[in-house]
């Protein structure tokens, strides 16, 4: 059954970079029915949670796991009091002592606190019912590399991150080495489905029909000139959740994720207008902190879903503002502003960060989320709807993909011949 899921996890992916259109309704209903199945089957695995054991330091604990959302997850109220005593959950939040030292996770969020420190995880806490369940490499990776029973095992695991003292850790001038082939760009067209996004005042005209028409362009432009592999989070007005836009770049391997988004003004006001790129980071003005709680409301519309802590968020990325990948991002951004200058008759308001639940990717990949203007600004509006500007934005967002793509490759090449 894991096999049929990994073929038609290849299918949909296939599906995707290759269009729907090309496709039959006879192979449409067999990949239907495949993955009908599957979810059967995924769903029968996860309603009997099978036993695991855990060796820490000679001794051996038995720990029930499940899956619900593709990864083996331990129910918090299950954690054996040896390994986390008192444990406690509420409002998404689970905590407990760990090794003498306050442990704290959050639904939704792949990073959590201990003590002074901070780690990330794969995958996110989720909530099943009732239940907070936290992945169970939290146990059989970061739990014993604390312990100093053995190293990690996880190629993706990082130590702990002292919050009061970061340092940059690693000099690469780019994060370590990718696989052959092309690069693949991550293309999240914002909102869509029954998350209309920003309407303007004056038309009508939605955010998500904006941002899809941008991001096919883009997928197209990029795939025309060959060398980049340009995979969309979505290709049609659908919704997909916000958690999923970047551990889908990370299911498929990415080099870049770059999100679509229009900006717009609260309170009925018009006047504001531009483009700005924003970064994974601690907000460092309002209007920075208003966009990403406009942008990440948008998980109040997924079921039984918690709103995002915007505190929390920022407290963690105070810990993880100045990593390799952090640095990429800045400089993906400030790329990309200095290329939209050419493509939009508007004022650059420059690269910023903030806490964006969207550029949260747990494999930490450079990630970027561009607002390309106000659809509440006439002018912008107009702008953004036009089909030909559309195709210029597209360019200009393809021109700057591939040269900071380019520059990239250099980088790595070098720090490589240094090794």
């Amino acid at each position: 059954m894991h096999c049929m899921g990994r073929m038609i996890g290849s299918e949909v992916a296939r599906m995707r970079r290759s269009g729907a259109d090309a496709i039959t309704r006879a192979a449409r209903r067999a990949v239907l029915l495949c993955a009908s199945l599957v979810l059967v089957f995924a769903a029968q695995a996860a309603a009997q949670p099978s036993e695991g054991e855990l060796d820490l330091g000679g001794t051996t604990y038995a720990l029930q796991t499940a899956r619900h959302k593709g990864f083996e997850a331990v129910r918090w109220s299950d954690v054996p009091e040896a390994l986390a005593s008192g444990s406690f959950q509420r409002g998404g939040v689970a905590t407990a002592m760990v090794a003498g030292v306050p442990l704290e996770l959050r639904v939704g969020s792949p990073f959590g606190r201990h003590g002074e420190s901070v780690f990330q995880l794969s995958n996110a806490p989720y909530r099943q019912g009732a239940e907070v369940w936290v992945p169970l490499e939290l146990f059989r990776d970061w739990l014993p590399a604390i312990a100093g029973a053995r190293e990690p095992a996880t190629a993706g695991f990082e130590e702990p991150i002292p919050a009061m003292a970061v340092a940059e850790a690693d000099p690469r001038p780019t994060p370590g080495s990718r696989r052959p082939g092309p690069w693949r760009v991550v293309i999240d067209a914002g909102h869509g489905g029954v998350d209309p996004g920003t309407i303007s005042p004056r038309t009508r005209a939605k955010e998500k029909d904006i941002t899809l028409a941008v991001s096919l362009k883009l997928a197209e432009e990029l795939r025309r000139r060959g060398g980049i592999e340009p995979l969309l989070t979505r290709d049609r007005d659908v919704f997909v959740e916000v958690m999923e836009r970047p551990s889908l770049a990370v299911d498929w391997d990415a080099d870049l994720f770059i999100s679509i988004h229009v900006d717009a003004q609260p309170g009925g006001r018009t006047s504001a207008r531009g483009f700005t790129t924003f970064h994974l980071g601690q907000a460092r003005t309002e209007y920075a902190l208003e966009v990403a709680r406009r942008e990440n409301a948008v998980i109040e519309l997924e079921g039984g879903a918690e709103p995002p802590n915007l505190a929390q968020l920022e407290i963690i990325l105070a810990t993880v503002d100045r990593d390799a990948y952090r640095r990429e991002s800045r400089l993906l951004a400030g790329h990309i502003q200095n290329g939209l200058r050419g493509s939009l008759d508007s004022r650059d308001r420059g690269a910023k960060q903030g806490p964006y639940y969207v550029l949260m990717t747990p494999g930490l990949l450079p990630a970027v989320l561009v607002e390309l203007g106000f659809i509440t600004n006439s002018a912008d509006e107009k702008q953004l709807t036009d089909d030909a500007r559309q195709d210029r934005i597209a360019r200009s967002l393809a021109d700057t993909i591939e040269a900071y793509l380019k520059d990239a490759g250099r980088r790595m090449a070098a720090t490589e011949g240094r090794g």
